[in-house]
């Protein structure tokens, strides 16, 4: 079978190929290499592939293609060039050919000149050597040796190829070692970010809160102010349930803001991490306890009160009886008359300055109570966000163990896969050397073979 491509001269080849008695066909394309099965040792179809090249014209990919074609076509390739009675320089244009088409240099090459054998100038035509060369190679008694021969050369060839062209310069363990590296970096990312976090949202939650705190019990406190100025003498106990039930509702409504805060930044701290703790039931508050009232105190300054409010109701008693005493008939009872207005009025400017005293004596208590459950509600507030910030701590950080202990582990056993991956691949590449040595002194044994036959 003679091939080429573009105006190579196939036709002439053949032309004169049939003239010294040698049967050949030109390639008629892919379709009739799609026919073909490949197998070197099959019956029919074409013994021996030539493939024409021309000095004239580069050798590119699709000359390649083609004698990969030839190869899986016939069990016997050779390359011819022709038209080197056109071309002086033609050995150095066949030899870049060569380069291209059959690098190793196991290929038989013939150089001929279709023009002249097809004149009549066979001799000189390089034809004499390619007509030899083919009866040679179609001799029938030697022909099941030579293409036992030449099959072994191309087994051994692809053998040599592949064992070439096997990667050994990259890292085995590359996937393993990028693993490994993902889970040295991973394993406390976000550790000391959401323990910042924690702390700031504490931090918060403690401002939040105890402003909010100081905010209401000084409304409660201004409430309590006025009303004490209100009080009158049988309302003490009503004012101090009344105080007790708005400092009951503060705090209360002040401990479960904190709760919801608290929850809040532990959802937050561990979002992503473990599942929500299971939500505490709900805290019942108790009543909030006013310190005592105090005891009003009976002792000198009340008794000098007492002197003060009967000498001047004394004296206003006898401001207003002193007109009477003009009056004959009235003057027995002006003195009598003195005597009760100026106890009347006594009694009043005292019971007044008591009842004044009392006022501001509840106003001070009532301020003091306030400042009391104030204190008493920012040290709760204190205390419960130091045992959240404590308690979501310690599950954030018993996380990141586990996670940390789970990753040494894995990183362990990344360690022991790549250093059986390495060995693996050492024993293989040492392997793949082995043979490869062994293959290419098989291919040195062969080639005076492949000389002896012509080929």
């Amino acid at each position: 079978m003679v091939a080429g491509l573009g105006r190579v001269g196939v036709t002439s080849i053949a032309a004169a190929l049939d003239a010294a008695g040698i049967k050949a066909s030109e390639w008629s394309g892919p379709d009739q290499v799609d026919r073909l099965d490949g197998d070197v040792h099959r019956k029919g179809g074409a013994a021996i592939a030539l493939l024409i090249v021309d000095p004239s014209s580069g050798v590119g990919e699709p000359e390649v293609k083609l004698l990969r074609a030839l190869t899986a076509t016939a069990p016997i390739v050779a390359l011819v060039c022709n038209k080197i009675d056109a071309f002086w320089d033609w050995p150095t244009l066949l030899k870049a050919n060569r380069q291209l088409l059959d690098p190793h240099g196991r290929l038989p090459i013939f150089a001929v000149s279709a023009a002249a054998a097809v004149a009549g100038h066979h001799t000189g035509s390089g034809f004499e050597a390619l007509t030899g060369w083919l009866h040679e190679q179609l001799h029938p008694t030697d022909r099941r040796e030579r293409l036992a021969t030449v099959a072994a050369d191309r087994t051994l060839e692809a053998f040599v190829d592949d064992l070439a062209t096997v990667d050994h310069g990259s890292d085995p363990a590359a996937a393993l070692l990028d693993e490994r590296a993902v889970l040295a970096g991973t394993r406390d990312r976000g550790r000391m970010d959401r323990l910042a976090a924690l702390r700031a949202g504490a931090g918060q939650i403690r401002g939040d809160v105890t402003s909010a705190l100081n905010s209401t019990t000084r409304a409660v406190d201004a409430g309590a102010t006025a009303a004490a100025a209100r009080l009158n003498r049988s309302g003490e106990t009503s004012f101090v349930q009344w105080l007790e039930a708005e400092l009951t509702e503060v705090r209360t409504g002040i401990l479960h803001r904190l709760d919801d805060e608290i929850d809040g930044l532990q959802a937050r701290t561990m979002l992503g991490l473990e599942d929500a703790a299971p939500a505490a039931p709900a805290r019942s508050y108790e009543t909030v306890t006013v310190p005592a009232l105090p005891v009003p105190r009976r002792g000198a300054e009340e008794a000098l009160l007492v002197v003060f409010g009967a000498s001047a109701g004394l004296g206003l008693g006898r401001l207003v009886v002193t007109p009477m005493a003009s009056v004959d008939t009235l003057q027995w009872i002006s003195m009598p008359l003195t005597l009760v207005l100026g106890v009347v009025i006594a009694v009043g400017m005292v019971r007044i300055r008591r009842l004044s005293t009392r006022r501001a004596a509840m106003a001070t208590w009532a301020h003091d109570a306030v400042g009391d459950v104030r204190s008493q509600i920012e040290q709760e507030i204190m205390r419960q966000v130091s045992s959240a910030e404590s308690v979501i701590g310690g599950r954030l950080t018993r996380h990141y163990e586990r996670r940390s202990q789970a990753a040494v582990s894995r990183i362990a056993e990344v360690d022991r896969e790549i250093r059986r991956v390495r060995q693996a691949a050492v024993g293989r590449r040492n392997g793949d050397l082995a043979k490869l040595a062994a293959a290419a002194d098989a291919r040195d044994r062969l080639d005076p073979l492949l000389e002896a036959i012509g080929h």
